[in-house]
């Protein structure tokens, strides 16, 4: 008994620990390396990686792990820097965005569901109405417009082709990867996918529009091609680091 009980006890220690870690290094990640793109002359796309740490303590750690690092990051991080005023709602955001992959990944790990990789192509298809249905994208005599604003044609067709491989990717991807992994690229796209579509693209767009007055029709283009971007992005990190830091971890 007092085996099991060391052994308990060590385990827990081991993952508040690496929980702790994972919170300083989100923090470190939102304070230092965030960006914002203009897009039409508005700062449209916030890019950072703050996310990608809490997704990691979800998956490899459990769901209530994952919620504590994201909760108790965003606090933290309006402590030292704050961007405006407290909400409660963002850091419960920010909670679910640890909790919803680490309950995602001992589902998919638990029992074989199959056809995930159709989830993006709809997710696109659905994202493509909305942005034509709100006249985020207009065009008038040869020129793009976004927001009212003249918009690279460079940067338009790259924006295109990203949306057009983030829809096949999955399709191509779930047939040449490994079945037997615990870390399926597949898999990780689809968690990272509901993730971001749960707390980024729905709630946080429902809490800016409380928050500052503003339509959720006004608010949610801009944060679809946020994610656009983000979630490939997220995956293609998250299925490197899986594949070297459960290892490491167990060495500790």
């Amino acid at each position: 008994m007092k085996s099991n009980a060391f052994i308990s006890s060590t385990t827990r220690t081991r993952i508040v620990v690496n929980c702790g870690l994972l919170i300083a290094i989100s923090i470190v990640l939102k304070i230092l390396f965030e960006v914002y793109i203009p897009l039409g002359g508005f700062p449209s796309l916030r890019l950072n990686i703050t996310a990608l740490p809490i997704m990691l303590s979800g998956i490899l750690f459990g769901p209530l792990a994952g919620f504590a690092v994201g909760f108790i990051s965003d606090i933290l991080c309006f402590i030292i820097k704050p961007g405006g005023p407290f909400f409660i709602g963002f850091t419960l955001a920010n909670g679910l965005t640890g909790f919803i992959p680490g309950l995602l990944f001992m589902m998919l790990r638990k029992k074989e569901i199959k056809h995930l990789e159709w989830f993006n192509l709809v997710f696109i298809a659905l994202a493509s109405i909305i942005l034509a249905v709100s006249g985020t994208f207009s065009f008038d005599n040869g020129t793009i417009y976004y927001a009212g604003e003249p918009l690279s044609m460079v940067f338009f067709v790259l924006f295109i082709a990203l949306m057009i491989a983030f829809a096949v990717f999955p399709i191509i991807v779930v047939k040449k990867s490994n079945l037997d992994s615990e870390y399926r690229s597949d898999h990780i796209l689809f968690i990272v996918s509901v993730s971001q579509l749960v707390t980024s693209i729905l709630l946080n767009t429902w809490f800016l529009s409380i928050l500052y007055g503003q339509a959720v029709a006004v608010l949610l283009p801009a944060r679809l091609i946020t994610n656009i971007f983000l979630i490939p992005l997220y995956t293609i990190m998250l299925v490197g680091l899986l594949k070297i830091l459960p290892s490491f971890i167990k060495q500790r």
